[in-house]
């Protein structure tokens, strides 16, 4: 962890090789977070790219570094939004999922189910589930109040029982 905050000050600093260790230890979530927002895997690309780049240029407005992840997820959330307005592209085959999407590990039924939730319960309930985030990190990486999180997290998972065919809680 010590080790981590010296690379994230340092890249604040201006050292662009400790920004590339940091983001380069991320690639993976970051596409895995993209491919879930937009579900296709060159868009996903476009947008982490995009996300390494405005990291690039707007690492020293960081204030707090243990907010690394947070400020970084954001800045995902923010280039990916235009892709939101968009209409989903069509899912692939399973098998295409698997090679195409570096092993995203999830169930097909789960897949189309969230590619046709709400976008503004999807983007949490993607936080939520798979990077793990706790509602108020959500909501600091959403610029929106706790509160607002929790009823999205609650209506986007009463919206998967009821219409998106899952059985069991997301």
């Amino acid at each position: 962890m010590a080790e981590e905050t010296g690379l994230i000050l340092a890249a604040k600093a201006g050292d662009q090789e400790a920004l590339m260790q940091l983001l380069d230890a991320r690639q993976e979530k970051l596409y895995k977070t993209a491919f879930l927002c937009v579900h296709d895997p060159q868009d996903a690309l476009d947008i982490v790219q995009d996300t390494s780049l405005q990291a690039f240029l707007s690492i020293h407005r960081l204030r707090q570094p243990q907010y690394f992840d947070t400020w970084l997820i954001r800045i995902l959330i923010n280039v990916s939004r235009h892709y939101y307005r968009r209409p989903l592209p069509p899912l692939p085959a399973p098998e295409q999922m698997l090679d195409a999407h570096r092993q995203v590990d999830l169930h097909e039924d789960l897949m189309q189910a969230l590619a046709k939730v709400p976008a503004k319960y999807r983007v949490v309930l993607i936080l939520f589930y798979f990077n793990e985030l706790e509602a108020n990190e959500i909501a600091a990486v959403l610029r929106v109040p706790t509160g607002t999180v929790k009823s999205r997290l609650n209506r986007g998972r009463k919206w998967l029982r009821e219409k998106g065919g899952m059985q069991h809680e997301a």
